[in-house]
């Protein structure tokens, strides 16, 4: 079976995430396609592989309690962690099916942070997803419905902090969504690769509907 990669991305709160384990729960034991027998052993060895987002893995490393808290060096390590991975995946030749969260769009997080210099990395991404044979798959939410959807869990995790500071905070999350919104739709619009655009203002279990007909489209199930 040949390599392929496909990148589900989307504002935050867009139903990423939901999608991404409804797809390996269904197809990564179903689908003859999708797994294959470990040499010597006739223990399966699935073939779609969900992969950590790059982003959530730095954020929880530094226990950061969202994106609006990184900085500089916490943006480049995501672009380097992205960058690593997927030249493991091209060098070993490693072959299945892979679900990435951000990716590429990680770009439009660091350009939301004032970081003025993504052309170079965008470039190398282009490169290594063309090899890859990469698809991507977005999720689009306007950023009101975002804020919406996630400012409940922003009150959680800052439940501690005084009120003043905690409402400073608050609106800082706001302004970052708002700001992202933009850059997201810079990249999605200037990427040359095959790729859908979904409208996820809708009931999760409808927008997952429309990511897996995309996902089943693009490998011709």
């Amino acid at each position: 079976m040949e390599r392929r990669f496909f990148i589900i991305s989307g504002p935050q709160a867009a139903g990423k995430s939901t999608a991404i384990r409804h797809l390996a729960r269904k197809y990564e034991d179903k689908i003859p396609m999708l797994t294959r027998r470990q040499k010597g052993t006739g223990v399966p060895d699935p073939r779609l592989v969900p992969l950590e987002e790059s982003r959530a893995e730095i954020v929880h490393r530094y226990d950061m309690k969202g994106a609006i808290f990184m900085s500089y060096m916490d943006e480049l390590e995501v672009i380097h962690k992205d960058m690593t991975r997927m030249f493991r995946i091209l060098r070993e030749g490693m072959d299945g099916i892979f679900l990435d969260e951000c990716n590429v769009f990680t770009l439009a997080h660091a350009k939301a942070h004032g970081i003025d210099l993504t052309e170079g990395y965008y470039r190398q991404y282009m490169d290594m997803l063309g090899m890859l044979k990469a698809s991507v798959i977005f999720l689009d939410v306007p950023p009101e419905v975002s804020w919406e959807r996630r400012k409940v869990r922003y009150e959680q995790r800052h439940w501690d902090l005084p009120p003043e500071e905690k409402a400073a905070v608050m609106a800082q999350h706001k302004e970052y969504l708002f700001s992202l919104y933009p850059e997201l739709l810079a990249i999605y619009d200037r990427l040359d690769l095959p790729k859908t655009r979904i409208d996820a203002y809708v009931p999760l279990e409808e927008a997952t509907v429309h990511v897996e007909e995309a996902f089943r489209g693009y490998l011709q199930l």
